[in-house]
């Protein structure tokens, strides 16, 4: 092997490493206040290739390590919602991803149960990496509405996310803050 191929291997796999390996946080709100929305019938979207956040061994496979509450960049931005009379902050998420497939990888399972007046959220988030990072999210939350009735709140969006940058997906009543970075 030439000196040039060595010096060229030795740049190009760091940079090949940090690229694949991804941190990701993600707040999830309701803008309980929105009327924009009517609701429909609860759906309970699911992905039969999500695992859930409790399954350690599942996540591990999938070269995913979640972050305890406290490690997430975006405490400020959970402290403003939940400091806020319009938001109702629900999820604060982080998590490494080791080298994110390109389509259809592993999502993550959430499933947060309501009270008899608490709305609840069930769904899931993927990662994906590849030429452009992204991040699909398929969430629904159930408002109690009547007893007969309870309204499904939807968020179905996949959005192309640039490192280091907050991003924001919605619907009229869930909301989504992310952002990835190169994991160190």
């Amino acid at each position: 092997m030439t000196r040039l191929a060595v010096a060229l291997l030795a740049i190009a796999l760091p940079l090949s490493a940090m690229a694949e390996r991804l941190r990701v946080d993600v707040l999830i709100f309701l803008n309980p206040l929105s009327a924009d929305e009517q609701g429909t019938a609860p759906r309970h979207p699911d992905d039969e290739r999500a695992i859930d956040l409790d399954d350690a061994p599942g996540l591990a496979y999938a070269g995913i390590a979640l972050l305890p509450d406290n490690a997430s960049t975006l405490a400020a931005e959970w402290a403003t919602l939940s400091a806020s009379k319009r938001y109702k902050p629900l999820l604060r998420l982080s998590w490494v991803q080791e080298s994110p497939s390109s389509a259809n990888g592993p999502a993550l399972r959430l499933e947060l149960p309501g009270g008899d007046r608490l709305s609840s959220l069930s769904g899931w988030l993927r990662l994906q990496g590849g030429r452009n990072i992204s991040l699909s999210a398929d969430l629904e939350s159930v408002q109690p509405g009547s007893a007969r009735q309870p309204l499904g709140l939807r968020l179905q969006e996949r959005r192309t996310l640039g490192l280091d940058t907050l991003h924001y997906l919605d619907s009229p009543r869930i909301g989504v803050l992310a952002r990835v970075t190169a994991a160190r």
